[in-house]
């Protein structure tokens, strides 16, 4: 009787050796956590700006002016609080308020405050979480020529004529002119020029950035520019004149005179009367063209860090 044949296990075929469990059927590697924050943030801004975009174009579509009218009393002091810009003219009679609203998603508002002698009116666009870059609250006013008047703005021009009480004139971004002022004046701006022709009084004038020009005024005067040219003329009292960059001219002063500037040139013009001068310049040309005398009782003092300084009489 024959045997049966024994059967014999297959071969083990070994593996191959750079194969791996993740060879067939693995997930793709994961992101790290850097690029996922990332991601996440581009999706946040790209989000933002279409929000943006679209409060601008809603604000654009929204956009109004409105003029709002107000009658009060005379007072001795009226003070004024804008965003805008702000006339104030002399004219008998009450005190006549024009606001002027320009206006998108949100608006400027108006308040008017009156106590003793004192009449205080704001026309500001505020604190908002939503933005308006159109929102702006100005003002148009006509009052007794003797009031006392401040004004203050953050985003406009200040335009005053024909007042005599104490005025003062602050913008924080724009020009302040001033003209025909029966009284003291102070003026300034954080970024803009100051013009102030005609003033019975005396004048201080300053400015961060821009030009400062004071022109016939019966007084003393001072004006200083961080940034910007000193034009002075027609002056009875003392004149004071300085800046860090830029030039100084000061013509027809009856009083003593000092001018200064860090980085520029330096003119003063004077009479054939004798002064006492004092002139100096650490890099330029000096130049003296009339007569001086060391005990002279009138002073003038020219000095320059970097430019051309003279004193010339016509």
């Amino acid at each position: 009787m024959t045997q049966p044949t024994p059967q014999l296990p297959a071969p083990q075929v070994p593996a191959p050796q750079d194969a791996t469990p993740q060879d067939a059927g693995s997930a793709p590697p994961r992101r790290g956590a850097t690029a996922r924050v990332l991601t996440t943030l581009g999706v946040l801004l790209g989000v933002v700006a279409i929000g943006s975009g679209a409060l601008i174009l809603v604000d654009l579509a929204m956009y109004e002016t409105t003029t709002q009218h107000e009658t009060y009393e005379p007072a001795g002091s009226v003070v004024l609080l804008a965003d805008g810009h702000v006339t104030v003219a002399a004219a008998e009679g009450d005190v006549e308020v024009d606001a002027v609203a320009q206006r998108g998603l949100r608006g400027p508002r108006y308040s008017a405050q009156e106590s003793a002698d004192r009449l205080e009116i704001t026309h500001r666009c505020g604190w908002s979480l939503i933005t308006s870059p159109r929102c702006s609250g100005g003002l148009e006013v006509t009052l007794p020529a003797d009031t006392e008047v401040e004004v203050r703005t953050a985003n406009g021009d200040v335009v005053a004529s024909g007042l005599a009480g104490d005025l003062v004139l602050s913008s924080n971004n724009g020009r302040v002119e001033a003209s025909e002022i029966g009284g003291p004046l102070t003026a300034d701006s954080d970024n803009g020029d100051i013009a102030v022709t005609g003033a019975v009084g005396d004048v201080r004038a300053s400015t961060a950035n821009g030009r400062v020009s004071l022109v016939d005024v019966d007084g003393t005067v001072d004006a200083d520019s961080q940034n910007g040219d000193v034009v002075i003329e027609a002056v009875t009292g003392d004149a004071s004149g300085t800046t860090s960059n830029g030039s100084v001219e000061i013509t027809q002063v009856d009083g003593d005179v000092r001018a200064r500037t860090s980085n520029g040139r330096v003119t003063v013009v004077g009479d054939r009367r004798p002064v006492a001068l004092t002139i100096q310049t650490s890099n330029g040309r000096e130049t003296v063209n009339g007569p001086t005398d060391p005990d002279a009782a009138r002073t003038v003092e020219i000095r320059s860090s970097n430019g051309d300084v003279e004193y010339i009489v016509p």
